[in-house]
């Protein structure tokens, strides 16, 4: 029975003062009809809210009402039903909105790399980029440091005009400074992609103004120039192929020249999973794919040499649902493959609370109760906003994972 959706779909709001009188003589004076429902009609009055049945109502009124005893009834039992399954759920931790001790970790780092980019510290800079690249470290939630660093160095895009300029001088000093420095050619080509979207926007192609695109193109073509310059630099850096991905989906680079950027790249770093995450955006529909591209070049990678195994796979779904309200609907992402590739990322960094978090979600949206109670239990209620959105969006999914099948559907997000 789709309880909690017939209770959403029979519910309207309206806004008109008026007076009611009861077949039983009871009258409501100056009141407001705030909600019409299938069985009757929610009213605020001064002392409060109350509803009133169409079978208190004369006839004339319900048809003004467009009454239907059917509607009602069925109304009515599906109310009663949604109240049974709520009454059966098991005690359920209290919901706390909490923050993952990793991402506060990650945050720190980025402060402290932040702080020495805006003193124009480069050699600072220089040794720790140095120093993350020789041991290709990774927080404990699998997050390359690498990225974090680079990404630590961004501009925010609701930044005025002049900030960006001030980012561009601080990157035009630091190639200045280090001529022959990878880390200096890939974080001023990374900002100059940044740069680039900033005068693009995020909107579909027809939604992009003239100035836009030519803005796009001249800055995706001096972020190409850096790369290029720096394609002999050593020591390599991971970050120069998966900004090189960017400007190529950016420019509108044919598949094969993609793929051969994609394959080099992977054959450098068989672990960097952002690149799968680079190749599966430039194959989503709305950039240079078809339906289901994305999710068919992304099963090629599982038996990669040195590669992730399904990890990589869990990633990318991971990263990409937010293109989509529900991507298991929508796409032809496979649920087993995602939920195989996080029991890996699970048993390989077990302290994440935003995986734990992130996981049972997609276990909700692939509608997996099993997997979704399970992981709900491990949760006892610790809620990460980034992932969940609000509480109640957190209780709504918690209450569909613990209720019977045949009671509940899978809410929708606020």
């Amino acid at each position: 029975m789709k309880v909690v959706a017939s209770l959403i779909l029979c519910l309207t709001t309206v806004a008109f003062a008026d007076d009611f009188k009861l077949i039983n003589g009871k009258e409501y004076k100056n009141v407001t009809v705030s909600r019409i429902e299938p069985d009757g009609i929610v009213l605020r009055t001064k002392s409060g809210i109350a509803k009133v049945y169409f079978v208190e109502l004369p006839k004339d009124v319900q048809e003004g009402f467009h009454y239907n005893a059917a509607n009602a009834a069925g109304h009515s039992a599906s109310q009663a039903a949604f109240q049974n399954q709520q009454a059966e759920l098991p005690s359920l931790p209290p919901i706390q909105e909490t923050k993952d001790k990793i991402t506060e970790e990650i945050w720190q780092f980025r402060l402290k790399t932040r702080a020495l980019y805006n003193a124009s510290k480069f050699d600072e800079l220089e040794a720790l980029a140095a120093q993350i690249r020789t041991g290709r470290g990774r927080f404990g939630n699998g997050s390359w440091k690498i990225v974090q660093f680079y990404e630590s160095l961004g501009c925010r895009s609701d930044e005025p005009e002049s900030m960006w300029q001030l980012h561009a001088r601080i990157h035009e000093n630091w190639d200045t400074a280090k001529p022959r420095s990878i880390t200096a050619q890939v974080a001023h080509a990374d900002f100059l992609t940044e740069y680039a979207w900033r005068a693009r926007g995020t909107g579909f192609a027809n939604t992009v103004t003239k100035e836009g695109w030519r803005l796009f193109s001249e800055r995706l073509a001096k972020a190409k120039e850096l790369l290029d310059k720096s394609a002999d630099f050593e020591p390599k850096c991971p970050m120069w192929w998966r900004v090189r991905m960017t400007v190529a989906r950016g420019q509108g680079w044919s598949w094969d020249d993609y793929e051969n950027l994609f394959q080099d790249a992977k054959t450098f770093e068989p672990a960097f999973w952002g690149y799968d995450v680079a190749k599966a955006t430039y194959l989503l529909p709305r950039w240079h794919g078809q339906p289901g591209e994305w999710e068919y070049a992304l099963t090629l990678e599982d038996n990669r040499p040195n590669g992730l195994g399904l990890e990589t796979y869990a990633r990318v779904v991971y990263a990409l649902n937010g293109y989509y309200k529900n991507i298991f609907r929508e796409t032809h992402a496979s649920w087993p493959q995602t939920r195989d590739g996080f029991e890996l990322i699970r048993q390989r960094y077990p302290d994440s609370l935003e995986l734990l978090s992130g996981y049972c979600r997609l276990a909700c949206l692939a509608e997996d109760r099993v997997v979704a109670r399970k992981l709900f239990d491990e949760l006892r209620g610790r809620m990460i906003a980034s992932v969940w959105g609000d509480q109640k969006n957190f209780q709504n999914y918690r209450n569909w994972a613990y209720s019977r099948e045949e009671a509940a559907p899978l809410p929708v997000s606020s």
